[in-house]
């Protein structure tokens, strides 16, 4: 959701348009199925944000951006915020790779910090170019003509093919990006308790393997997974996976 905007974009959306949370989509909004396949390309920045704000409110699974700017404008961050929020609130997993000079600017760190607190999970990365939306693997959004903001258009598309390219794209650099906040080195009976989870094995079963009652092991589980922001097993096992815890 953060695709080709910086502190350019201060322009309002217009009288009473302030974003996302003033203008809730309609529950029955289908997506048209003659998106599928088309590239559909946008100049005007609200009919921009309208677009990204569609495409929020149908996401189910998971919302990627990449963002190559150092600082996002305050108008761009009243506009965002409460709309990544209610997709955190929703349960869509949102991440986003940024700049590691982000940080410097405050009011960019601190809605960064503030997602990540709600589950987000943000990486910063010392060089990137490329700016990027995608929405499942369902939809992007890339900028038009290489323009720096939202200013210079924005391109949406459907297409399998290019979701998927631009997917990898997000997830190579992913890889090389670093936590916001880095994770801290879980205890040895957190890895025991995490590796018996991800056996597969019964809670029962489980918990005898590691010598501790099933009462014990299911209230371990449930502190891994909070201190994990995880809202199930499956997700904490991913989460855990991904800080290398095992």
């Amino acid at each position: 959701m953060h695709a080709g905007t910086d502190r350019s974009q201060d322009s309002p959306r217009g009288p009473g348009r302030t974003g996302g949370e003033d203008r809730p989509v309609p529950a029955d909004r289908a997506v048209p199925a003659d998106r599928i396949g088309r590239i559909e390309r946008l100049t005007d920045p609200a009919a921009i944000r309208d677009r990204i704000e569609e495409l929020a409110f149908h996401a189910r699974e998971d919302i990627l951006t990449l963002v190559p700017h150092t600082e996002l404008s305050a108008a761009y961050l009243a506009w965002i915020r409460p709309l990544a929020l209610r997709c955190l609130r929703r349960g869509v997993a949102f991440r986003t790779v940024m700049l590691c000079e982000t940080l410097e600017d405050p009011a960019t760190a601190a809605y960064l910090r503030e997602i990540e607190r709600h589950g987000a999970r943000v990486r910063l990365i010392p060089h990137a170019t490329e700016r990027l939306l995608a929405c499942d693997s369902r939809a992007v959004a890339l900028p038009l003509g290489g323009g720096p903001t939202v200013e210079h258009g924005a391109l949406f598309t459907e297409e399998p093919a290019i979701v998927a390219s631009v997917r990898a794209l997000f997830e190579r650099a992913w890889e090389r990006a670093t936590p916001l906040t880095p994770a801290p080195t879980p205890t040895e009976n957190a890895r025991l308790i995490l590796a018996a989870m991800c056996s597969g094995a019964k809670d029962e079963t489980a918990a005898r393997g590691i010598g501790v009652s099933v009462r014990t092991y299911r209230r371990r589980i449930a502190h891994l997974m909070d201190h994990l922001n995880a809202g199930s097993r499956a997700q904490a096992a991913l989460l855990a996976r991904d800080r290398g815890w095992i």
